[in-house]
């Protein structure tokens, strides 16, 4: 966590820079990915880099690496270096540093940053769930772009932090889209498992997509169309999943609880299959 990789260097944290007309910095003018690794091996390594792509193409900057695979030797020499065999790895691109001015500057090189962090949750939650509120989906109209504007997420992850709760979950025309930081599933009074449709509307996350692929293999229904507040309290199950939190249950909405305020079979289900899936990765 010491060393973090920039434009092509490993270095301190303490000794890397990046122009102060850094697009980044000025217009939120690029994208990131959160990727996780467990003894040394990434988890979903090639579906991460997918969406980077896709994110890159949509704001129309290029891919700063020659090939994927000189990525992913760049990023396990900073977890060797920074001796590091669990943890998280944080990559951000930004179109690069130009005279401000929001049209897109020519000729210019995109800013790339890598560092790695760890990060513990308590075990606890896992088997106790977690309690989540409901706010209104205020994002932009992209949040398929995995965008370093948060700061709407920011927002609500704080409003629900500051009320004690784990996490809050966005409404957008009495929908549920996602969480600030998670995608949000139900167990609906059917036994299918549902999620909001990945669309312009959500930003398809990485674990979602596992675990979807997951449930099907394991023979549960999955029906990836939005659920309603009133869907949502009447839900049999609920639970979010994120690179960090990996697949953990709601067990409380606001006030509601969901499953007598216990985990739900289903959800207890996945997250074995889950770690099960981790032990196997390389």
């Amino acid at each position: 966590m010491r060393y973090c990789y920039i434009n092509g260097l490993y270095k301190n944290k303490t000794d890397a820079q990046v122009s102060i007309e850094d697009r980044g910095f000025n217009f939120a003018d690029g994208v990131y990915e959160v990727m996780s690794f467990l003894n040394s091996n990434l988890i979903n390594f090639h579906k991460h880099i997918s969406r980077l792509q896709k994110s890159l193409d949509s704001l129309k900057i290029s891919m700063p690496f020659r090939n994927i695979r000189s990525l992913e030797l760049i990023i396990k020499r900073l977890m060797h270096i920074n001796k590091l065999k669990n943890g998280f790895l944080y990559l951000q691109i930004t179109r690069g540093a130009a005279k401000r001015n929001h049209i897109f500057p020519k000729l210019i090189k995109p800013n790339i940053i890598i560092f790695s962090f760890s990060l513990r949750n308590d075990e606890k939650i896992y088997k106790k769930g977690v309690k989540i509120c409901l706010s209104n989906d205020i994002r932009w109209g992209r949040c398929d772009i995995k965008s370093i504007s948060l700061l709407p997420n920011v927002l609500e992850k704080q409003k629900a932090f500051e009320q004690g709760f784990f996490e809050s979950w966005q409404i957008k025309n009495n929908l549920i889209t996602e969480g600030a930081t998670s995608n949000a599933f139900i167990v609906n009074k059917q036994n299918e498992i549902q999620t909001h449709p990945s669309n312009n509307f959500i930003l398809g996350g990485v674990t979602r997509d596992t675990t979807i692929e997951i449930a099907k293999s394991n023979n549960f229904k999955i029906k990836e169309k939005a659920f309603s507040i009133d869907e949502l309290f009447n839900s049999k199950e609920a639970f979010l999943t994120s690179t960090t939190a990996k697949i953990l249950p709601v067990v409380r909405i606001n006030e509601k609880k969901v499953n007598n305020g216990k985990p739900g079979e289903i959800t207890e289900t996945l997250i074995n299959k889950y770690n099960e899936f981790l032990k196997f990765q390389n």
